[in-house]
């Protein structure tokens, strides 16, 4: 695959996850619509980063994203705009224009393409379970998740099929989690976490490839794409 088709998987994934916890979380602010090449999911929480436009194709125009977060903003919820990198300089104008800020660190989208087999071992005295609602309580546990974040991930959208949990123990204790979420044939992983005492002994790594061979196993599929933070990024590449 070529870099702008993989690019294009990313996205596609990353709307489909958000239009997916949209449906599962049925509030009625939420909702979904398209201005121009501009699509926009709001899932309804009070969080802005629940509630996105996404700036991806380069037929996008200015009038068209602030269109979106009018749209956004008029069912009472905060926004948050993500653009492209290579689109982001025709747009960073305006979206300053609406009061809008760029986020300090830019999250990077990564591509696994092809899949190897897991190359991880995790710690000895460290176990996984990947399943569905039957992991709810721990995954959340590991993930130390608050209100806002357990009803996102809520017992209905983690006992979607196109949904798989992967969380790690240790002595019984959960202490680390990863979502793998399905579009087509790329596998979308999410919600990557490790408690602090546990962190800086590969389970991170390990529970991530636990996620991504319960979605392979689950659904197939060449790809796997995930957008890193700053404290994940050396663990993913």
């Amino acid at each position: 695959m070529d870099r702008d088709y993989r690019r294009r998987l990313a996205d596609a994934n990353l709307l489909a996850r958000f239009e997916l916890t949209r449906r599962h979380v049925g509030d009625p602010r939420g909702g979904e619509a398209g201005f121009g090449a501009v699509d926009v999911v709001a899932i309804g929480v009070d969080v802005s980063y629940f509630n996105s436009v996404f700036v991806a194709d380069p037929a996008s125009r200015p009038e068209d994203v602030l269109a979106a977060v009018e749209w956004v903003e008029a069912r009472g919820l905060p926004v948050m705009v993500r653009v492209r990198e290579d689109l982001d300089p025709a747009m960073r104008a305006m979206m300053a224009s609406t009061g809008l800020t760029p986020h300090p660190s830019p999250l990077p989208v990564m591509a696994l393409e092809p899949i190897p087999s897991s190359r991880s071992t995790p710690p000895a005295g460290v176990t996984f379970r990947t399943g569905g609602a039957e992991l709810f309580d721990d995954f959340h546990a590991a993930l130390e998740s608050g209100d806002v974040i357990r009803r996102v991930f809520g017992p209905t959208l983690v006992a979607d099929p196109a949904v798989r949990l992967a969380v790690a123990y240790e002595d019984g204790e959960p202490i680390a989690c990863a979502t793998a979420i399905r579009s087509d044939s790329t596998i979308g992983i999410y919600a990557v976490a490790t408690i602090e005492r546990a962190r800086r002994r590969g389970i991170g790594r390990a529970v991530s490839w636990a996620a991504i061979d319960a979605g392979r196993a689950a659904w197939g599929g060449p790809i796997a794409i995930l957008q890193s933070n700053d404290l994940g990024l050396p663990v993913y590449r």
